[in-house]
């Protein structure tokens, strides 16, 4: 491909990018949300479109964000989210929260999921530290995030300085279920590795996650085993 093909080529992209991104530069968050079936088969109506990025968190993909339409919520699901991130900036000072995928604009089946299909699910990154102090990497994987892998004990597979901050983690989950249930919603379930969930629950915020009795999946399948370890999946009920 000469120069001049190749500048039309990337020209291209760039408008395409651009023309599929308009839904969510023009949305507005407003009026009542419905979410009809379930997350296995439903739709979202009026769905409300999380912010790609706020003051202590960012969605994890542009590509997610703006051509799948993949952060979408209800709007009740969005103000328990936000509310969470806002109590997360006092009980978690200094750490960055990374959102993954939502729900697509109008709901249904979402690529890679089973579920997601009506406003009610929601996709969150593990928080990682470092034990050497050093910057994680880990946030800035895009989709490819999906290709990481941590072992039982918390451990990034490629490097083990890598690690799952367990206990900011289960202080995001308290933040959730206390903004829940301001807002009309409670956890219904949360999907973890179920090979981690003691290291989540020896720390000081995850004894208080099994007092409070937020229902954590204890036994998964395999292949759903294999695909959350880099992320935690939180499914909202309505009241």
């Amino acid at each position: 491909m000469n120069v001049k093909k190749r500048w039309i080529f990337l020209g291209t992209i760039v408008i395409l990018f651009g023309i599929l991104s308009i839904p969510e530069m023009v949305h507005t968050n407003e009026g009542a949300t419905v979410s009809e079936g379930s997350v296995r088969s439903g739709k979202l109506r009026n769905g409300w479109l999380m912010p790609f990025k706020g003051d202590n968190f960012h969605y994890f993909d542009r590509f997610s964000y703006y051509i799948l339409n993949n952060a979408y919520v209800n709007s009740r699901v969005y103000k328990t989210l936000t509310d969470a991130y806002k109590t997360c900036e006092t009980t978690c000072p200094g750490k960055e929260f990374i959102l993954m995928e939502c729900t697509r604009r109008k709901g249904g089946r979402m690529l890679f999921h089973w579920t997601h299909q009506n406003g009610t699910s929601v996709d969150f990154m593990v928080p990682t530290i470092r034990t050497d102090h050093k910057q994680t990497w880990t946030t800035r994987w895009g989709l490819l995030h999906y290709l990481l892998q941590f072992n039982q004990d918390g451990q990034l597979a490629i490097n083990h300085k890598t690690q799952i901050d367990f206990e900011t983690m289960a202080r995001h989950i308290l933040a959730l279920d206390d903004a829940a249930r301001q807002n009309g919603l409670k956890i219904h379930k949360i999907l973890f590795n179920t090979n981690m969930q003691d290291e989540l629950y020896s720390t000081s915020s995850g004894k208080e996650l099994q007092r409070r009795e937020i229902r954590i999946i204890s036994h998964l399948s395999d292949l759903v085993n294999m695909f959350h370890d880099d992320h935690y999946h939180v499914d909202f009920d309505i009241e």
